[in-house]
């Protein structure tokens, strides 16, 4: 097995369990990642401020549980959960804030993150050393080489690509998931990194999550079950 291999299985492996986390939980650990690199270094402002607005815009837009209409006896809730793992790449062209940006937004709609930087600028390590500080679970964000991205993103078990990176570099990627097998991937990018034109979008990290439905049915666990004669022409 592969090394990239290896490295998307084991974050699948944890994919679950983080999912099973609520968004306020995910976010409040990615709140204190902000928090930490706030704490280091002046130079992480702008990453702050732009983890902390993905945290914002999560609460707003999918943490809550809509409760839909059904028939007597049954509840429907529509939630959100994350796609699965991403790939989540900057290129020589992107910086550090548009990095975390896209790892925060992925993270706290429920998906875990495979993380590389062609760019030596980035402290990548250091990121995620600190993420892992903040009380992120291990596995849920890990580092590849960058030389190992265009593998990883031929896998079918990846659910999407999340990219900071010049035009040219998000055209390989597209070209490279419409023509891989498998499940649809999702490829999000971000080409400006200087006015963020696609992370400061509010509805993003919509880009990141697919909709379920949980159905309960009442009656089944010992309801009223009475109410099932209603209307039953006896």
């Amino acid at each position: 097995m592969t090394m990239h291999m290896n490295q998307l299985n084991q974050s699948l492996a944890v994919l679950e369990t983080w999912q099973q986390q609520s968004v306020e939980q995910r976010v409040a650990i990615v709140q204190r990642w902000a928090t930490l690199l706030d704490q280091r270094d002046n130079k992480f402002s702008q990453s702050v401020a732009m983890i902390r607005f993905q945290c914002q815009q999560a609460l707003a837009t999918i943490a809550q549980t809509h409760t839909l209409q059904g028939p007597t006896g049954e509840t429907n809730q529509l939630y959100c959960v994350g796609r699965g793992s991403f790939l989540v790449f900057a290129d020589e062209a992107a910086n550090t804030a548009a990095l975390v940006g896209l790892i925060s937004a992925a993270l706290v709609a429920g998906n875990t993150v495979i993380c590389s930087a062609a760019n030596t600028n980035i402290e990548l390590d250091s990121l995620l050393s600190e993420l892992l500080r903040a009380g992120c679970p291990n596995r849920v964000a890990t580092q590849v080489a960058a030389e190992a991205c265009e593998p990883l993103a031929k896998q079918p078990q990846l659910a999407g690509v999340a990219l900071a990176a010049a035009p040219a570099t998000c055209q390989r990627f597209n070209q490279i998931l419409a023509e891989r097998e498998g499940q649809l991937a999702q490829l999000i990018y971000e080409t400006d990194s200087l006015n963020f034109s696609q992370l400061s979008d509010s509805s993003l990290c919509l880009r990141f999550i697919t909709e379920r439905t949980r159905t309960i049915n009442i009656t089944a666990v010992g309801g009223n079950a009475s109410l099932l004669e209603l209307g039953s022409g006896e």
